[in-house]
């Protein structure tokens, strides 16, 4: 399929306003590498749309509209018109507006097949590599933009929207968000979107450090984050991994979950379906890593991407909060527990621990611990994703579907990540378009890992199908 694929660029447009002088960010977002991106692809079939073959396909996901009304998203994201500027000797970092420099990359193509010949469906898609190179769904990343959107439509009409995020500005929650904003912007010019950018909330005062450091003899011991002087250099990690997608139907997740809880120490009153997922997935991908160890030693940690949203009080900081409001809840563990096979629930009770122990003092007291490092761009995750250590993160109660909806009763058939999306020893856990608690995981491994791990019968076996 991909040596007869013709894509042609028809149009490329930078869609800016004036409206945006700067934005000074927050330490949470100081963290994050400028060139770390959040990408989705939208799928969306024409074939939903209750005026397929009465209108011309050219209606349906309008390109002139899409851009209208990101014209009009720039009146409540003025951020978006920036671009970064380090403004201290700390690697401090601000958005400032520049006359030829940032605003909105908005790409239209056409590729000469239809979308019922790529593999997205939930039988076909099993790895971000189905989707052939030769088909760009997402623009190349470009620093001086930091929202880029590639439209694409199909030969029979339907469209895949390529949405990518500059991670530094804002984390999932937050794109999403942006996305819900723009289809309904799309819908009606005159919606009013509900959103905060005041960064403030996340930086603590000169004051409030200083309390926080004598009230907090661990002040300078943040487990999940640490101060390196040298960076290590990621282009020498040699190992081939592949990023496979697993569905998770409700009813699997629901006899996981009940195996869980059937063994529950007599502290623990509660386990979440996502934490019974998250100990589930830590302990197969460390099967499939230490699959012939007898015995060991080594520790290991598991990091859980955590929404301080819910969490943070005095001050408490809105939903609509626009910008990275993310911080590590950590779990560190014996290996030789993590591999033991009758150990979910204890797992799972690990890691509902570690985000009950993410509190507002703890969150505020890592926020100052970012302000009082001398060069921030030193700040790193303690994570060894290679080898002993997993992340996660969930964006599968964030709307994705129900937010996607730019045209009347039409979400998108799919939602998945970049083909050239990498990553080792983490998930990320997606909504499905069935709408019914079934989760997609994208899952990065080792090749080999990744072999062992799904030639594990007990990985699936909540699945009530036949391992056999």
């Amino acid at each position: 399929m991909s040596e007869n694929i013709d894509l042609q660029i028809i149009s490329s447009k930078i869609i800016k306003s004036n409206s945006f002088t700067s934005l000074k960010l927050s330490p949470n977002d100081w963290i994050i590498p400028s060139s770390s991106t959040i990408s989705c692809i939208y799928f969306y079939d024409i074939q939903q749309w209750s005026l397929f073959k009465q209108e011309v396909n050219e209606i349906f996901m309008n390109v002139e509209r899409l851009t209208s009304s990101l014209q009009l998203l720039l009146k409540f994201y003025p951020l978006l018109n920036g671009t970064f500027n380090v403004f201290d000797t700390d690697n401090r970092v601000s958005l400032e507006y520049e006359e030829n420099k940032g605003g909105i990359l908005f790409v239209s193509t056409l590729v000469n097949i239809p979308l019922s010949d790529l593999p997205v469906t939930v039988d076909k898609y099993t790895d971000t590599k189905k989707i052939p190179e030769s088909l760009q769904l997402i623009n190349s990343f470009h620093p001086d933009h930091l929202l880029h959107i590639r439209h694409t439509r199909f030969s029979c009409g339907s469209v895949a929207l390529g949405v990518s995020l500059n991670h530094q500005i804002a984390d999932a929650h937050s794109y999403f968000q942006l996305i819900d904003h723009w289809r309904q912007l799309y819908r009606d010019e005159n919606y009013q979107p509900d959103v905060c950018h005041q960064r403030s909330f996340l930086e603590p005062t000169d004051e409030e450090i200083q309390q926080l450091q004598t009230s907090n003899p661990g002040f300078d011991n943040r487990r999940s984050l640490a101060y390196n002087e040298e960076i290590p250099d990621t282009s020498l990690l040699t190992k081939q991994t592949v990023v496979k997608v697993f569905r998770f139907s409700h009813d699997e997740l629901q006899r996981m979950k009940s195996n869980a809880t059937a063994h529950l120490s007599s502290d623990i009153r509660y386990l979440s379906t996502f934490e019974v997922l998250t100990a589930h997935l830590f302990q197969h991908v460390m099967l499939a890593r230490y699959h012939s160890a007898s015995s060991t030693s080594l520790q290991s940690k598991l990091y859980i991407s955590t929404n301080t949203r819910p969490r943070l009080v005095q001050p408490s900081i809105p939903t609509s909060y626009f910008g990275n409001a993310i911080m590590l809840s950590y779990s560190e563990m014996m290996l030789n527990d993590v591999l033991n096979v009758d150990s979910l629930s204890s797992i799972a009770s690990r890691a509902h621990k570690s985000i009950e122990e993410n509190t507002s003092y703890d969150i505020r007291t890592t926020l100052a611990w970012i302000v009082c490092q001398k060069d921030k761009a030193k700040i790193r995750p303690t994570w060894h994703s290679e080898t002993t250590d997993f992340t996660i993160s969930a964006w599968n109660k964030m709307g994705m579907y129900t937010g996607s909806e730019f045209e009347s009763d039409v979400c998108a058939c799919r939602i998945i990540l970049p083909p050239d999306v990498k990553f080792n020893g983490a998930a990320i856990l997606l909504s499905t378009e069935e709408d019914d608690g079934s989760i997609d995981v994208f899952l990065g491994l080792e090749v080999n890992e990744m072999d062992r791990l799904e030639k594990n019968s007990d990985f699936r076996r909540y699945s009530g199908k036949s391992n056999r």
